[in-house]
């Protein structure tokens, strides 16, 4: 584990606020998945996410299009998630090309799943802190328009807006 990133992604304030959410949820997880759905549809893309980036990993709570090993653990090593570079820039974060921009090219989850392009928007959380992503993936070199990003951003906003009804009392 990458001790840096761990000491980036682990603030405990940052854990504590994604631990409040009731995030096994069944209603909440098809909510998601919904939302997933539309934003992959809308922007004609095979995979979109909605997922929480913990201290470790990323956690996939809404998906839509994604299979495999990566749908059987639900999630990623943080290390290899492209939605831990969105949570830690707080901004949307866009890769048209992962094989050939140099901060991906060695990234073994591109190579594993053959997805090439990323758009992600910030799950902003009630206590400042970026949670996890809103993002959509395609297996083919991408270049995203202000629409596209639109579409994302809308998935994010509704995405917390459904998180915030699953938190717990504290």
């Amino acid at each position: 584990m990458n001790t840096e990133l761990f000491d980036r992604l682990g603030i405990p304030d940052r854990m504590r606020e994604i631990a409040a959410y009731d995030l096994w949820d069944d209603g909440l997880r098809a909510g998601l998945d919904a939302i997933a759905k539309r934003s992959a549809t809308l922007m004609d893309a095979p995979v979109s996410l909605v997922s929480m980036v913990l201290d470790t990993s990323q956690f996939i709570l809404g998906s839509y299009g994604v299979t495999s090993w990566v749908a059987e653990v639900q999630g990623v090593p943080a290390e290899w998630s492209m939605c831990t570079h969105t949570v830690l820039a707080g901004e949307p974060y866009c890769v048209v090309d992962g094989l050939s921009d140099p901060r991906h090219t060695e990234n073994p989850f591109l190579r594993m799943t053959g997805l090439r392009s990323y758009l992600g928007v910030p799950l902003l959380g009630p206590g400042g802190h970026t949670l996890g992503a809103h993002c959509v993936i395609d297996g083919r070199p991408r270049i995203f328009s202000d629409l596209d990003l639109a579409v994302v951003t809308d998935g994010a906003e509704q995405a917390m807006a459904l998180l915030e009804s699953y938190r717990r009392p504290s």
